[in-house]
């Protein structure tokens, strides 16, 4: 699928949603994307993952990894394009961290997946628990890129759709200012 068509889906089914917003990075936003409404339908999600197949497939990954909750399923859907397995990182006391079982086999080439990067910390952590495990991440893909240019993630990187959306510290927000109430969609916060 192109940019333009992903976005145009994403709107469709309520993907982009309009408000005031908490972030999982504590930022403040007028715009949040939901990608689990992407998600809930196979069909859409595969067509939509296989836009990153031909950037990954070079890198021959034997590994993806996302970051639990919204990571999950991206990472999934990619593993299954690219026949590779997949694991996903899950938050302890804070930080993430791999249970179940999962692991980093010896030639695993890596492959980090997000739903959606605003900051880029989400996928930072999951790069340092990746070399705390003494690995580096051949590449990061995502479905929604929404960093401005001050975020950078040092290894290639490929998303589905760029999309432009204002963030504020929460203490410069306008729509706190204007006692506009707050919805706190992410999963950062959830506790295990």
């Amino acid at each position: 699928m192109q940019e333009n068509e992903v976005l145009e889906l994403m709107q469709e089914i309520g993907v982009v949603k309009k408000g005031h917003f908490k972030l999982s990075s504590g930022r403040h936003a007028d715009t949040y994307l939901q990608c689990a409404l992407l998600q809930q339908y196979p069909v859409l999600n595969r067509k939509v993952m296989q836009s990153v197949v031909d950037f990954t497939a070079p890198y021959q990954p034997t590994l993806i990894i996302g970051a639990a909750v919204g990571g999950i399923v991206a990472a999934y859907e990619l593993a299954n394009l690219v026949h590779a397995r997949c694991i996903f990182a899950e938050r302890t006391d804070g930080q993430l961290s791999f249970r179940r079982g999962f692991e980093i086999l010896p030639d695993d080439r890596i492959v980090i997946v997000e739903d959606v990067v605003t900051t880029a910390k989400t996928t930072m952590e999951l790069v340092k628990l990746v070399q705390e495990h003494g690995y580096e991440p051949a590449a990061v893909v995502s479905i929604v890129d929404r960093r401005t240019l001050s975020e950078s993630i040092p290894y290639p990187f490929k998303a589905v759709v760029r999309i432009s959306a204002e963030t504020w510290e929460a203490d410069q927000c306008p729509l706190c200012q204007q006692h506009i109430p707050i919805d706190e969609p992410g999963s950062r916060r959830l506790k295990k």
